[in-house]
């Protein structure tokens, strides 16, 4: 078999082999004790998010769609291997996992045994082995995901830049008469250059926002109020934005009404985001800032957002929820009143400082400043085109 070219599937610029490399090794050191906690020989990663995570960006996925994919990795307490078959081995080591101290277990596309029966040949001591796809393993591994580490932070930093940077390309080139489709078709191809998986895309035009709260794109044609969403995924993390635009000679006192009022909330879901404090927190937070701006019953029509990282939400704030908030954690909280909505993903600091990984170069787009508790948040406006 010839020798192919091999491509690293992402070139973050502050991405480093070096880098990557010690995020891996950091990681290991996490899922081993996590094992000893819960007397465990090993376990096996092969849900999309945990190998994401575990190989600082691994792509183990063929269709983009699946949870599962081609290849896990097994962990024992000595040992990390990569288990997939003939077709994917040489490609996975050398693209996806370039770098990586990973041994390789290959079989025949044609003879494969299933990760759980790959998993038991390759434990020692016929000790428990822990599956990824058993949902209370997976819901163990939530807080070593949500605990972002240096690398992670980096990647991210980058994706939510041009996450933003392609919205804000998009955005000035909407005109009246252009199609949702449309609007979706070149936000895509501006992720797709980029490297970006759109995992979500939603798309509304005039009476569509008002009434639609998840508007998937249709042909419905733009007169003057668009709005943009974006999930976009690269290196297995998941970066959440929105965006508004309003083409005409004046924006109407309505929506500037409403806007205001949305990222008011959103500002203060920010201000409450602290370590120490808790989902249902920040809910109560949201809850106050709807009824102070006339708009009490607006949290009931759709869910307010949670935190973020190698899923689009690892969990989404109730007005019941008491998930612990801490630093180095990302949240995209995605308040919204009939009409308009307002988000970002952010990261808490340690400090308790956030930053706006969404919101892109200084101009790129609008922003809306409120003071809360002293402090001054910025907050996407409307994107507004007289033409």
């Amino acid at each position: 078999m010839p020798t192919p070219p091999y491509y690293a599937p992402f070139h973050e610029e502050t991405s480093t082999a070096a880098a990557r490399r010690d995020d891996f090794h950091l990681k290991l050191r996490k899922v081993r004790e996590l094992l000893v906690q819960r007397q465990a020989e090993a376990a096996v990663f092969g849900l999309a998010h945990n190998f994401a995570w575990l190989t600082g960006g691994g792509r183990n996925h063929i269709p983009i769609s699946t949870d599962g994919g081609v290849g896990a990795i097994y962990v024992d307490s000595r040992r990390a291997v990569l288990i997939t078959n003939n077709i994917e081995g040489h490609r996975l080591l050398h693209e996806e996992l370039t770098g990586l101290d990973l041994e390789l277990a290959e079989e025949p596309w044609h003879t494969a045994k299933s990760y759980q029966a790959a998993a038991a040949s390759l434990a020692t001591h016929n000790g428990i082995v822990l599956h990824d796809t058993d949902g209370a393993f997976d819901a163990a591994l939530v807080p070593l995901r949500l605990a972002l580490t240096p690398y992670d932070v980096q990647r991210y930093r980058d994706l939510g830049r041009d996450c933003a940077a392609v919205l804000a390309q998009v955005g000035p080139t909407l005109r009246p008469a252009m199609t949702e489709w449309a609007i979706g078709a070149a936000i895509t191809q501006l992720c797709v250059a980029r490297g970006i998986d759109v995992t979500v895309l939603l798309i509304a035009t005039d009476d569509r926002i008002d009434a639609i709260r998840h508007p998937l794109p249709t042909t419905k044609k733009l007169q003057s109020k668009a709005m943009l969403v974006l999930c976009g995924r690269r290196g297995g993390l998941i970066a959440s934005l929105t965006r508004i635009v309003y083409v005409g000679q004046a924006i109407p006192d309505d929506l500037r009404r409403r806007h205001d009022a949305v990222s008011f909330v959103d500002a203060s879901a920010l201000a409450a985001t602290k370590p120490g404090a808790t989902s249902g927190d920040v809910f109560r937070a949201i809850q106050a800032a709807y009824a102070s701006k006339g708009f009490a019953n607006e949290w009931t029509l759709h869910h307010q957002g949670g935190s973020a990282g190698y899923k689009g939400r690892e969990w989404k704030a109730t007005p019941d929820s008491n998930e612990p908030i801490d630093g180095n954690m990302a949240f995209a909280w995605n308040p919204s009143i009939a009409g308009t909505k307002s988000e970002d993903t952010v990261l808490l600091h340690e400090n308790g400082e956030i930053e706006v990984l969404t919101q892109g170069e200084a101009g790129a787009w609008p922003l809306v400043h409120h003071t809360i508790g002293g402090k001054t948040y910025a907050r996407p406006d409307i994107l507004h085109l007289k033409l």
